[in-house]
This record gives C-alpha cells, structure tokens and sequence, in this order.
C-alpha cells in the first residue's frame, strides 16, 4: 500500500466571482475505492460513499457554490467563489479490501482581485548620459492581494540589489468589502554597465504580477506591465565663467578716482 497515491488538483490562485474546479487525483483501482471525502480548512466539505442511497453527502461550506450537476466521486466544481472560498484544501480515499485510507497534501487557493490598469513608469532625468545612472519609479494599479513589482532593462530582469521597494499602499477602495492595494518601488541602474554609445535606446519595464513569481508549470494569476523607451545622449559639460561684476556708469567713474587718488599718494610718498 506504500504505492498508493492521492493528490488534490486545484488552482492556486481564482479571480473573484470565477469558478474552480477541484479534483482528487490517485492511482487505486476504481472498483476498489470505498469512500472519497474532500476537506476545506480540515472540515469536511462533501463525501461520497460508494453503495449508499443518495452517495454523495454534503456539509456546511461558505464562500461558494457546490456545483451539483458537475460533481463526481472524486471532483468538485466550486461556482462563484468569494474571499470565504479561500483556504486549504484536501482530498482522502478509502478503500474496504484491504482497508485502507490515504489522505493528500493540503493545496491552498487565494481568492484574488485583478488589476485594472498597467503599472505607471516616472523618469527622473528627461535627458541619459551613457554614463548615467538610470532613475525611475513604479507604483502598479490596486489589487488583492498587492501586486509585487519586477524590473527589467532591455528585456533583462534587473538585479534587486539595485531596486528599493517601498512597500504597499491601502487606496481606500474596495471590491465585495476587500480593501485594494497598490504597490510602489524604485530603481537606480547604472547605464555604463550595457556598454552604450549615444544615439540609442534603452527600454525600461515595470511588470506587476500577482504572485510574485509562478510556480513550475504555472504562469501568473494577473500580469500588466508598461514599457518606456529612453533615449541617450552625449551631455556637453557646461562652461565655468569667473563672476563678472558689471558697473553702472557712476560706478565706474568713482572706481576711476579711487584708483586716481591712490597712484597720486604713492607719487607724494615716494617724492618725500
């Protein structure tokens, strides 16, 4: 019986208002299998019992609807899900001979809200040097949970040691009583280190995704990111002047008299 497997299949992650379908995969012989329950926070949701009249029984469960029609001995569809949904869930098979009971590993399923919008890029020089530091920030659109931010120059993620994360932001918005929030993070790239002459580009992007990175096999819940395009050139030093001071015509000639009067005291000094 050490051969036996059981392993629940659910999405990680559901949109608000969806459906997930939530399934109790294994390797016994179908004949075999006596009793299939599924848990939710370690409380029974639904079980079937083989031979019983009806064979399916159902338990107290909030945050979504059991669909009847679609559930099977080991499969559930769960319609019209809300943040109650959210938890751990479980699947157990039972078999009568020989008796034996599996339960899987817990899969836990978040309840999410999507972004509306892209990420917004702010620039903090209109003009790059080459030999520039890049300077930029980030803040991504509301959503449950935040949105975690990622940076890449030229299609390349950006090491993070030279990123700042400012942390989230509650925007006093909600959907269904959730409260959004938003996501805020800076970067300072230094542009000498792609080797660029003047003349060319550098495309910065700011990718905001809920979770903050995919699992094998898995892509992302919510993806939006923008793209902005920067432009390098040759910044010319700007010339160093000596002060001037400029002198009125009145100015002037007392400035004249002074510079009189002092060589005439010289003259008088040097005579006696």
């Amino acid at each position: 019986m050490s051969e036996v497997w059981v392993e629940l299949r659910a999405p990680r992650f559901v949109v608000h208002g969806h459906s997930a379908q939530v399934r109790c995969e294994h390797n016994v012989d179908p004949g075999t299998i006596y009793k299939v329950v599924f848990f939710k926070n370690s409380h029974r949701i639904m079980q079937y019992v083989r031979g019983r009249d009806p064979p399916y029984e159902f338990y107290n469960f909030s945050g979504a609807d059991i669909n009847l029609i679609k559930v099977t001995p080991t499969s559930l569809t769960l319609d019209r899900m809300d943040f109650n949904a959210a938890g751990t869930y479980a699947c157990e098979i039972a078999m009568e001979i020989p008796l034996y009971s599996k339960l899987s590993k817990i899969n836990e399923i978040n309840v999410i809200v999507r972004q509306k919008h892209r990420p917004k890029i702010k620039i903090r020089q209109e003009k790059l040097s080459p030999n520039g530091d890049l300077e930029a920030t980030c803040h991504s659109s509301a959503a449950y949970p935040a949105p975690h931010l990622t940076w890449l120059v030229n299609n390349v993620k950006v090491d993070e040691r030279l990123t700042i994360p400012h942390g989230t932001v509650n925007v006093h918005r909600y959907h269904h009583g959730m409260p959004l929030s938003l996501t805020n993070s800076s970067l300072r790239f230094p542009l000498s280190s792609l080797q660029l002459r003047p003349n060319q580009t550098v495309d910065i992007t700011c990718l905001s995704t809920i979770p903050s990175y995919p699992t094998v096999g898995e892509g992302y819940a919510d993806l939006q990111n923008q793209t902005i395009t920067v432009n390098l050139v040759r910044l010319e030093p700007s010339p160093t002047q000596l002060p001037v001071k400029i002198l009125s015509s009145e100015e002037n000639q007392s400035e004249r008299l002074k510079i009189y009067n002092y060589l005439i005291f010289i003259m008088i000094c040097i005579i006696y």
